[in-house]
């Protein structure tokens, strides 16, 4: 009997060892306004299992956090102890404080999608993935729009082309017309029918960015 917990506590020994050898998330990096974790290059996958049998220490590491925990895992079962499945985990996506974002899984591969209050625009990607370094992919911004009124351009300024309606065009990008967004565009009503495709006028809304208008 006694040589049966020598045994035991050797074994428990060496795995204590071994887990502290074995690859980690070994510092942060500072970079574009995020903490970056960076792996060892054998680093193991964005998910797995923890703990060797037949005496299991299980827990995970880093980014990965804990999604259930088993006995005998992927294979040989514990004697003592237990496994643990781990998976990288983003935690919490933040959001602009005009901005909402919608999503309650944050595991790797999961999205959530951002929008923005009224009387802001979002700019940027409106989703953001949970990657397997355990960073969020960039986050969009919501730009506050001033209104500025109702202006008259040609369809040509918002696509390019020539059509018979302005229904429903938009535009955002650089100043056109001294607005950097036109939308809600209607045809003008000009009291004479066309009989060839022409560049037909608009009347739309026009916008500032606050940041632009001062």
């Amino acid at each position: 009997m006694r040589s049966f917990l020598l045994l035991l506590l050797l074994l428990f020994g060496s795995l204590l060892r071994a887990d502290s050898q074995s690859p980690a998330w070994i510092k942060e990096v500072e970079g574009s306004g995020e903490t970056e974790w960076m792996p060892q290059p054998d680093f193991i996958d964005d998910i797995y299992w923890a703990g060797t049998a037949p005496i299991c220490v299980g827990g995970c590491k880093g980014r990965h956090q804990e999604l259930r925990r088993d006995s005998c895992g992927n294979s040989d079962c514990c004697w003592l102890g237990y496994k643990s499945l781990c998976r990288v985990n983003c935690g919490k996506p933040d959001v602009d404080y005009n901005g909402a974002v919608y999503g309650n899984d944050w595991w790797v591969g999961s999205v959530v999608r951002y929008t923005c209050r009224s009387g802001f625009l979002l700019l940027g990607n409106s989703t953001r993935t949970c990657q397997a370094n355990g960073l969020w992919t960039p986050k969009p911004t919501c730009l506050r729009m001033c209104p500025k009124g109702r202006i008259e351009i040609s369809e040509r300024e918002l696509s390019g082309s020539c059509n018979s309606t302005c229904m429903n065009k938009s535009y955002f990008g650089p100043p056109k017309q001294g607005c950097s967004k036109v939308d809600n565009c209607m045809k003008k009503q000009t009291g004479w029918k066309r009989f060839f495709s022409q560049c037909i006028p608009c009347i739309c809304d026009c916008a500032l960015s606050c940041a632009s208008a001062g």
